[in-house]
This record gives structure tokens, sequence and C-alpha cells, in this order.
């Protein structure tokens, strides 16, 4: 194992642990973990709570792990200690991005070993906090671009519109002239979108959303839509659609089944499909990866700043979840391992 030079290594560390999914999370104390080859030890800045984040804890995610684990997906910190390896030894000393590995403990720890192919080195310019938001919400928007222009498509429309993944969705297409149709659910965050520069916006619970959406769909000529809610909202997207449109899910925050009538799928030639970032990018070249990611922080570090609503230690994990949960367009939660 390599180190900073004459920096002292705890030995225990606290941790916000997940023992029985779908319960309260605890803070507990853990040995602090030994990065081996192709592993980095990153002391834990900041991470925030994403929607992935709570279907894990629910149990609902693809990903399970063994029980317990430390929860937590994305985060940011300093690389402290590595594995002896030359690929992991060149980021010792780093602030950098990180994923949690697939299997074994999360982000929202004082300590964290990941694989060194995890791990981002983050620009001199690029803040830590918003380092820690660079994987999950960037990395998929930047995907969804990427595959409207693949695909043809010259309008896109998006669900969840005024989350965090939604305003720097639709900051993205303003940037591109990319026409995109923001859905959300309350007129409060319709006025958020309107207020940063979003054209188009429609609110699914006015009593007319669903002509008024159809009459954009086709005026505009979304040919695909993303979409994080999932049950009844779905199927009003593949209505909307022209034909030939196409439905990619990429959430589930409905917690609601999809029922889609067979004639849009046979007679319509409408598509309904599935989208999660993690599988994408495992298709995806190295070096477009590393453009991509090179984009993400030079947008987020000059234009696009994440907001942030809170900031909570680690005993504070508990509250912290049920505010974002109850709060996700007021911006991120961070958890601060640091703090307390």
């Amino acid at each position: 194992m390599k180190t900073i030079p004459n920096l002292e290594i705890p030995s225990q560390m606290k941790a916000l642990v997940l023992s029985k999914y779908n319960t309260k999370l605890q803070v507990q104390e853990k040995q602090v973990p030994i990065p081996g080859k192709g592993e980095v030890l990153v002391e834990i800045d900041s991470s925030p709570i994403n929607p992935s984040d709570l279907s894990f804890i629910k149990g609902n995610y693809s990903t399970k792990k063994a029980l317990p684990v430390v929860a937590g997906f994305e985060g940011s910190g300093r690389v402290v200690a590595t594995g002896s390896d030359f690929m992991s030894r060149r980021l010792l000393g780093k602030s950098v991005a990180c994923f949690a590995p697939t299997e074994g403990n999360g982000t929202w720890s004082e300590y964290m070993v990941t694989k060194n192919r995890l791990v981002i080195p983050l620009k001199s310019n690029m803040d830590i906090e918003q380092g820690a938001m660079l994987m999950v919400n960037p990395l998929s928007v930047l995907a969804m671009l990427d595959i409207a222009k693949k695909g043809g498509h010259k309008a896109i429309a998006n669900t969840a519109a005024a989350s965090t993944l939604g305003k720097m969705l639709n900051s993205l297409c303003l940037n591109r002239n990319i026409p995109i149709i923001n859905i959300v659910r309350r007129e409060d965050q319709a006025e958020l979108l309107k207020n940063q520069g979003a054209k188009y916006v429609i609110n699914s619970s006015s009593d007319n959303y669903a002509d008024e959406m159809k009459s954009m769909f086709h005026e505009l000529k979304v040919t695909l839509a993303f979409d994080a809610v999932a049950g009844s909202l779905t199927s009003d997207l593949i209505g909307a659609m022209p034909s030939g449109g196409e439905v990619m899910v990429y959430g589930g925050l409905s917690e609601q089944p999809i029922s889609i009538h067979p004639r849009r799928l046979i007679f319509e030639k409408k598509k309904l499909s599935g989208f999660w970032a993690s599988e994408w990018i495992t298709h995806q070249p190295m070096l477009k990866l590393l453009g991509m990611f090179n984009k993400i922080q030079k947008h987020l570090s000059k234009s696009h700043q994440i907001s942030i609503q809170k900031r909570i230690s680690l005993e504070e994990g508990p509250e912290g979840l049920l505010l974002y949960q109850q709060n996700m367009s007021s911006g991120k939660v961070l958890v601060k391992p640091g703090m307390g």
C-alpha cells in the first residue's frame, strides 16, 4: 500500500450503514479499509443523495449488495492511499470524483475503497462539492444527448424535469438548440424552469395536459422521450408520440407499473425501452468517456453549478433522506462525513 507521506490514516471510521433493506440507516464504527492492487482509498468529502440511492435502500435497485453495507453510490474526496500498481499510484494525493464499487461499501462514510477505474481526477478549478455530483446525473444527461443525436431525433421530452438532472438536460439542450419539452407535476416547478430559460413546459396536473402534450409533441416532432416517473405517465407519453416515437424509461419515481395498449407498439410502430447509465457506460470507448467527463467538468465549473439545498453529517443521514425525498426539485442534499 502507498500512502501520502506524513499523513496518518486512522484505523477506525464512521459510516452510514444499511443493515436491512427498506429500514432506517444507522451510523456505525467500522475499520478503515486497506486498498489492494487496482484500488484506491478515498477520504470522502461529499456525497449526494440521488433517486438511485433511495431505490437501493428500499431494495428496488438492480444492484443488491450483501448486507450490512455502507450506502451511497457517488462522491468526491482525496485519494490518501493506493495499491502498489502504477495506475493506482498515479492517483495518490489527487482530488477525485468516485463511484462506489459494485460489490462493497459505498460513499456515505469517512473513507471508501474503490477500483481505480471508478475514479476521475478533478480539474484544479472544479469545486470539490460539485465534483461529488459529477457522475450520475451529468453523465446520464450527456448519454441522453448522445442517444438522441445518434438516433436522429430533432426534439426530445423529459419527465421530472425540475429535478437536478432535468434542469441540467434543459440547460444543455438550450445551449445546443435542441427543442426539449419539460414535463413537471406542479405549477411552481413549471415557473422554476421557465425562469431558467425553458421554452416548452407542461404541467401534468393541469386538466388539459394530455391534449397539450400531444399537440406539442406533434408540432415539434418529438420522437424521443426520457421518463423518470413510469406508471401512467409512460402510457401518456407513448400516446402523445407521433408514429415511430420511443420512450426510454430511466426511473420509477411513481413506483407504479407501466401499462401500454398493444396497438401503440404494433400499429403505431412506437417503442418502449429502458435506459440505465451504468449499463450504457460499459458499451462506450474509454476515450469517449474521458472526453465526456472533461465536458462535464467544464460545464459544471463555468455555466451550471448544481444547487445544494442542505449539507448534512452522517448522523443526520436519515433526516436528510426524508428531506430530499420530499423536496427533490429544491436541490441536492450532500452527505458530509467530516461534519459533526
